[in-house]
């Protein structure tokens, strides 16, 4: 028979595949310096992470929600499952926010992850899943090295649980944690896959997948691993011994607030509260008496109640203030801009900012009005008018985008974002255009995102974009708020405006509400979406998060319903009257009506990022900028955030409660801002005392000549070895000699500290050669892994530990330690307690914002539990400054200073779930 084209092509490429698998089997070994086959390893991987996702013809993940059991024909493969509602939140979540799912019937679909084994040994593998009770859900998981299978396992054959488990009673099914047999797997790269082979009896629901040679481990929930990073941190905040700052030289407690950091005057105001105004308030501002309407802008749910009550009343609650501007909806919005309308008779009495929601809507001009109307937004009200405020929505011109947007999940993160700026700008031209019937162009610089999952990958794009006013919402059971201020409040200040928060009690699915119209309950609510006293966060959750809003530096608090702050409780007559939320928000505005001179949020670490990062830890859909998969720099980027915040993978990991996973008692403060390498704003870096590169950054000329200055000039750059593209060698001040070695254990040999153990998973450095620069850390073999190059009045720390992480792509021990010396004494106060803690600098001293969120736990459903021993007792001092006068805010009451070990100090006890706002006055 002839020999064929196809034949010898195969042939070919045969030949060509064995001597690529010869030559990586002859290629010489890594090598390792003194690694121990003993210690612990933990391979934990994410399946919603995981390669193998359908996806639509956008290439977005495709949605198979838990609550809908959908059919494979309706939903085929592996898709994204939430994140989840009330049957995962209230089992306490799901593990990094999301998980993976397949139809019951589905028979052929493969998720995959290429790992690697870091040393040979016995391992565990581990997966949690949802167990329907008496129903099969197979799935099968797999460990492969080229052809060569390791491991095979099918789970969900039979119940883990008792059928008549708590949760399975409820919701048909429970997560649980079930282990395959021990294997012995060799050292090396593998692919881990998690897949169907045919059908069951229920959908295949898999959270996590976790691989490990430390055989006594049981995993529980969505708890972390014990990393060994996460010791080093750990050990370090309950010792507290002092290490040598890596800062140079020690803050001032007299220390100025660089320019940037200056927060903006909006429409001549630095704080307001921008309000949802009822329609009936207008109406009746036109044609009835004062003395017989209410005097001010108000809205509730019971209008007529609230007109009966304060009619010509000066004294009302929440709506007296003068920090609140009235908001309009955008439907009404041709009526209110209207020549001779009570609206702008308002505005033109008052001279009142003001701003449109434009949330799910739209506003219906004819030409003329549609013209007059944009003349007086960019003529007569310019600078009255806040913006349009875009809720969970870039403009909500989604249809419009998607339309005529097709991505590539492998084209490069700029060209990602590039056409995501283009198909957003050119719709909103369309829809500002239609609507106007003129041409208005984007109007970027009056938008008012409001993102809520999304939100730090798009911060600072929003501002190179021409956005002013960046908004931002965040439910309770979002991890870390303070990282997500920090991105925030960095695009702010990096792009020259200012912030918004926009405040929803939300909980997952839930809502806590007191009103009529937002209580879904009963049969029709079962799934999801269950709004009610009782649902969502707790109220100590909603005070928290006006108090820690104002102090992180919002200039604005929007509150997303408006009307449900008032009630008339029942059953039996009661007065018409404030709500529970209600009189948390009038506390809150009495309080910022009387401290407006609240001072600049004191941020000396910046960390900085790629413009096109994309990175989200609670993204929607799940991948970066809805298409990129997840790589190795965006899981170098969550342990970055959780070393700096630490607790905070700790804290995430915890069954969801409203208080915990939102604020985190982080161990160095929250001290940072994030940044991004942006050619037209890099001298936002000189307001920092320190810049910590994060993820991965392609250097452009420009920016390595501006590091050189930045620390020639007296500031320090942290780096590492995935980090140095486009850098030259003198800048690191050691030479990377092109090879790389292993290991698992280090020595730090700065002085005066007792030893640390730096052992844990083992990582992989690149091998260097120092050329003017110290050693730092070491492996035990004594192989540079951290050094310090000075450099004028600064310094260049580099680590030579790729990414900072292990072959586990787990935050190393190595780079916990060296945050632990780089954050520990940043700020002139200093702050002992578990809580969590803000510094403002104002121009006579200092306030300290300290929050206890230990002691209540409210699961998304029902009260919340109190446990009143669990108060925060606090010391704060000026590191050895005398103190002239301490005073508390919240309580307004003046504070004892005593002597402490020959340093002034401010003792207080912090009650559960509160907050306590010190100045601190120090004597000149």
């Amino acid at each position: 028979m002839p020999i064929s084209l196809r034949h010898v092509l195969s042939f070919i490429l045969a030949c060509n595949l064995l001597c690529v698998v010869a030559s990586a089997q002859n290629a010489p070994a890594l090598q390792t310096t003194n690694a121990s086959p003993s210690r612990f390893e933990y391979l934990w991987y994410e399946a919603e992470n995981m390669r193998g996702l359908a996806r639509d013809a956008r290439n977005e993940p495709r949605l198979n929600p838990s609550w809908l059991d959908r059919a494979a024909k309706d939903a085929p493969g592996w898709e994204i499952n939430g994140p989840g509602v009330s049957a995962e939140w209230t089992q306490g979540g799901e593990s990094e926010w999301n998980s993976a799912a397949a139809s019951a019937d589905e028979t052929h679909a493969t998720l995959y992850q290429d790992i690697e084994i870091p040393r040979a040994g016995q391992y565990k593998i581990w997966v949690r899943y949802a167990d329907w009770a008496r129903r099969t859900e197979y799935f099968t998981v797999r460990l492969t090295q080229g052809e060569r299978e390791l491991f095979r396992h099918e789970f969900g054959a039979h119940d883990r649980l008792d059928p008549h488990d708590e949760a399975s009673m409820y919701w048909q099914w429970a997560f649980t944690w079930a282990a395959a047999p021990v294997v012995a797997l060799p050292q090396g790269a593998a692919r881990l896959s998690v897949e169907i082979e045919r059908a069951a009896e229920a959908r295949r629901h898999v959270d996590c997948v976790l691989v490990t040679n430390d055989l006594a481990y049981t995993p529980t929930g969505r708890e972390r691993p014990p990393d060994a990073a996460l010791r080093v941190l750990r050990d370090w905040s309950e010792k507290r011994a002092p290490l040598q700052s890596l800062l140079g030289v020690a803050p001032k407690t007299d220390a100025t607030v660089p320019a940037l950091w200056h927060r903006p005057l909006v429409a001549g105001r630095d704080f307001q509260m921008p309000w949802n105004i009822s329609e009936k308030f207008w109406e009746l501002y036109d044609k009835t008496p004062p003395e017989q309407r209410p005097l001010y802008p108000f809205n509730d749910e019971s209008v007529d109640a609230f007109v009966e009550k304060y009619r010509g009343a000066r004294d009302v609650p929440l709506f007296a203030s003068k920090l609140v501007v009235p908001v309009i909806y955008i439907n009404h919005l041709p009526a209110h801009l209207k020549e001779g309308s009570p609206f702008l008779r308002y505005l033109r009495e008052t001279h009142t900012p003001f701003a449109v929601l434009i949330n799910y809507g739209a506003a219906n001009f004819s030409e003329a009005d549609g013209q007059a109307a944009w003349k007086l937004l960019s003529g007569e009200l310019h600078d009255q008018f806040l913006g349009w405020i875009s809720g969970e929505s870039i403009g909500h011109v989604w249809p419009d985008v998607a339309a005529k947007l097709t991505l590539a999940p492998d084209a490069p993160r700029r060209e990602l974002l590039e056409s995501y700026h283009g198909a957003y700008t050119g719709a909103l031209e369309r829809k500002w255009s239609n609507t106007f019937h003129t041409q208005t162009g984007a109007m970027w610089d009056k938008l008012i995102v409001a993102q809520s999952t999304s939100s730090t990958a798009y911060a600072h794009a929003l501002g190179a974009w021409g956005e002013r006013m960046f908004g931002m919402e965040t439910a309770s059971v979002m991890p870390n708020w303070a990282m997500r201020v920090a991105f925030t409040r960095g695009a702010a200040r990096q792009f020259g405006g200012s912030f918004l928060y926009y405040h929803a009690p939300n909980f997952g699915d839930t809502a806590t509400t007191f009103t009529h119209q937002q209580n879904f309950a009963g049969p029709d609510y079962f799934f999801h979406t269950r709004y009610g006293p009782t649902m969502g966060p707790s109220l100590s959750w909603y005070r928290k998060s006006y108090y820690f809003y104002y102090m992180a530096g919002a200039s604005a608090i929007y509150l997303e319903e408006g009307f449900d702050q008032f009630f008339k409780p029942g059953p039996g007559e009661h007065l018409y009257q404030l709500n529970p939320l209600g009189r948390i928000t009038d506390e809150f505005m009495r309080f910022a009506e009387k401290h407006p001179a609240r001072g600049t949020p004191y941020t000396p670490i910046a960390i900085l990022l790629d413009p096109a990062h994309g990175w989200d830890m609670t993204d929607y859909p799940q991948l970066p900028f809805a298409v990129s998969p997840v790589n190795r720099g965006d899981r170098a980027l969550r342990e970055l955030f959780g070393a700096a915040y630490y607790p905070a993978p700790i804290v995430e990991g915890e069954p969801a409660t409203a208080d915990r996973q939102s604020f985190v008692n982080g161990i160095f403060g929250d001290i940072y801002d994030v940044l991004v390498a942006a050619d037209e704003r890099r001298d936002a870096i000189d307001a920092y005392r320190a810049v910590v590169v994060g993820g991965h950054i392609n250097w452009t000329p420009a920016w390595a000549a501006k590091l050189r200055d930045y620390v020639r000039k007296g500031g320090t750059v942290v780096l590492n070895a995935a980090q140095t593209q486009g850098l030259p060698e003198d800048l690191l001040g050691v030479h990377l000699q092109g090879a790389q070695a292993e290991a698992d254990d280090a020595r730090c040999l700065l002085p005066n500290e007792a030893a640390s153990d730096l052992s844990g998973q083992m990582f992989r450095f690149e091998r260097s050669e120092p050329r003017g620069a110290q050693v730092l850390m070491q492996t035990p073999a004594g192989e540079p892994l951290v050094t310090l190059n000075r450099i004028g009045q600064g310094q260049v720390i580099f680590c030579a530990i790729p990414d900072l992480l292990g072959l586990d792509e787990r935050l190393t021990p190595v780079a916990a330690h060296l945050f632990a010396h780089l954050f520990a004494d940043a700020t002139p106060v200093h702050i002992t307690g578990d809580v969590q803690y803000l510094i403002n600098r104002t121009e006579q001293g200092w306030i300290v914002t300290l929050i206890n969120n230990r002691g209540v736990y409210k699961p998304q459903q029902g009260l919340a539990q109190v446990k009143r021993a669990e108060t925060a007792d606090v010391r704060v001092d000026l590191r050895g400054k005398s103190i002239e006068r301490a005073s508390e805010w919240t309580e307004d009451e003046a504070l004892q200073v005593e002597r402490d070990g020959g340093t002034d100090v401010v003792k207080l006890q912090i009650p559960v779930g509160g907050l306590r706002i010190v100045e601190l006055l120090p004597r000149k």
